[in-house]
């Protein structure tokens, strides 16, 4: 909806103070904006506003204001003459009943505007029930957000344009067009690549079947596509070499000479996973899959990384043995440190539980991986119910950073083929040896993010339904902003049982670029040509948040 306005810039502020009637068939939702000069536009969005135009009120304090453009989900009044610098309470009366109110606040003619963009002041008002997987603050484009909780405003988050890298020439197939990842190449060029081939361990170290490459020079306003991509930048360790960690093509398992499995586990999507012991695999499925960038070479050379680990497991996936080891690799003074899955063991009672995260540390920059610490999976079957129904992948797709004030934070994934499942967050104080029950913080999401700004702001991405970042406060791994919505989902989205539907695959990926911003990558499966046909596209947002 575009909005007339005089000599405003437009702010949207949602109040925690009344949330009587939310609930109700008569209901206000937001004021856009909700600071203006008198004499401005502006449009009261909710519900229930009656049959006609004559049915409904728009009361600013007690005073009743013509309405200019009306729907049952819409009104459009013009700001009288009050005061510089009050705040009314507005609401809407329909046929004697009245609905919730919301502040507004006229602003002052003299205030000095900062930023040349739509700004919204947003007051926190989280649910009671964690778990909700409810809408957030809503940004589709370039705005400023000033987030404040109990009068005080914490932060300011600069949301840039979104930026298309590419659009989709065709309709394309779940894992075509999916799971978007940004990094800066070895010549320092953003380079952004993404998912060509189906989502399945077939695919693993498989040709891409389309181009899936672009760069850019300027600091992601424009993007070119390439054939093939630039060399990565990799992991880049502190005695100058890189290391980057690749996933071989999966090997059928009748050219293998196996023993028996160790347990054979369905999970949430129907795959088979069949167990088997680590140290009695052949050579081929043991070790790490890597490559090295020595210091002053130019070029990765492909190495076996060795883990020390006892109990280990690893999984066949129907008649492929993939060799997977994925996670985030973080470095500190005494080491290297990764936490890793799908991460099976077998337990003393000689069985397999459902998947953990293993955390590993290496003193030798990467070649010698040894075991440090596990996350068991531990779901929180109140707020997670289908967590005991979960055999074979249980925690999954762990983001993993080392803070600036030593603490080690992984950010879980849940959900799966059960549809709509928490993400947990957990902390460990002794380097990853031994971490925090994970707890329960948010009611949806896949492979969530994390990425500390220089600035010491924590920024979480994650995804599905739509696409999703939040900043930690106070320093509090459990303390977390609502979140803001990249773009627009639909309600059961995380619980659709074909995610091709949804409006994202919700994976990201996020890279630094100054002290106070970074780049965000995602995929947008609703986006609409020039031609009015919708394709899948991958777009990069820059956001810049500063604590206030």
């Amino acid at each position: 909806m575009t909005l007339s306005l005089i000599n405003v810039i437009s702010c949207t502020k949602v109040d925690e103070s009344d949330s009587k009637g939310i609930n109700n068939s008569l209901s206000i939702h937001r004021i856009l904006p909700n600071v203006a000069a008198v004499a401005s536009f502006i449009t009261i969005e909710g519900q229930g506003f009656g049959t006609d135009k004559n049915s409904a009120k728009v009361m600013f304090g007690d005073q009743s204001l013509e309405i200019l453009e009306w729907s049952t989900n819409v009104l459009k009044v013009q700001v009288p003459v009050i005061e510089q610098g009050s705040k009314i309470l507005v609401s809407v009366l329909v046929n004697g009943a009245k609905s919730n109110e919301q502040y507004f606040r006229v602003r002052n003619l003299n205030e000095v505007i900062i930023e040349p963009k739509d700004t919204i002041e947003w007051i926190e008002h989280k649910s009671p029930n964690i778990a909700a997987v409810e809408h957030g603050l809503v940004s589709y484009d370039e705005q400023v957000i000033k987030y404040i909780r109990s009068g005080s405003q914490l932060l300011e988050i600069d949301m840039g344009k979104p930026v298309l890298v590419s659009v989709a020439d065709k309709e394309y197939d779940w894992g075509f067009y999916n799971f978007p990842n940004i990094q800066r190449s070895l010549s320092g060029q953003l380079a952004v690549n993404w998912a060509m081939n189906h989502d399945a361990a077939s695919s693993y170290g498989m040709p891409s079947q389309g181009i899936r490459d672009a760069v850019s020079n300027d600091g992601g306003q424009t993007w070119t596509m390439l054939s093939k991509g630039p060399t990565s930048g990799g992991n880049l360790l502190s005695n100058g070499d890189r290391i980057a960690i690749g996933t071989p093509k999966a090997v059928p398992l009748e050219e293998l000479n196996l023993p028996n499995p160790t347990a054979v586990l369905q999970e949430a999507y129907g795959r088979t996973f069949r167990i088997y012991e680590y140290d009695k695999l052949p050579a081929q499925l043991q070790g790490t899959y890597q490559s090295r960038m020595k210091k002053g070479q130019t070029n990765y050379v492909g190495e076996r990384g060795t883990l020390v680990h006892s109990k280990l497991a690893r999984y066949a996936d129907g008649n492929l043995f993939p060799v997977v080891w994925w996670g985030d690799i973080q470095e500190t003074t005494d080491g290297v440190y990764t936490g890793t899955y799908p991460a099976f063991e077998v337990n003393a009672a000689g069985k397999v539980d459902p998947s953990g995260v293993f955390f590993y540390k290496s003193t030798d920059f990467g070649k010698t991986w040894v075991k440090q610490g596990t996350i068991p999976y531990q779901p929180d079957l109140a707020l997670d119910p289908n967590g005991d129904k979960r055999y074979a992948l249980g925690w999954t797709e762990p983001a993993f950073a080392i803070l600036k004030n030593g603490a080690f934070l992984s950010v879980l994934r849940t959900q799966d083929g059960f549809g709509k499942s928490p993400m947990y967050v957990t902390t460990s104080s002794n380097k990853g040896a031994v971490w925090s029950k994970p707890k329960v913080f948010t009611g949806a999401g896949v492979l969530p993010k994390l990425l500390e700004l220089d600035n010491g702001v924590v920024a979480l991405s994650s995804g599905r339904p739509g696409v999703q970042i939040r900043f930690m406060l106070n320093n509090d791994a459990h303390d977390w902003t609502q979140p803001i919505e990249l773009l627009p989902w639909i309600e059961n989205e995380a619980q659709l049982t074909d995610i091709q539907k949804g409006s994202s695959c919700g994976y990201t990926s996020m890279v630094k670029v100054d002290d106070n911003s970074f780049l965000i990558v995602y995929a947008d499966f609703k986006y609409k040509t020039p031609e009015g046909l919708t394709r899948k596209a991958i777009k990069v947002r820059k956001v810049t948040v500063k604590k206030i």
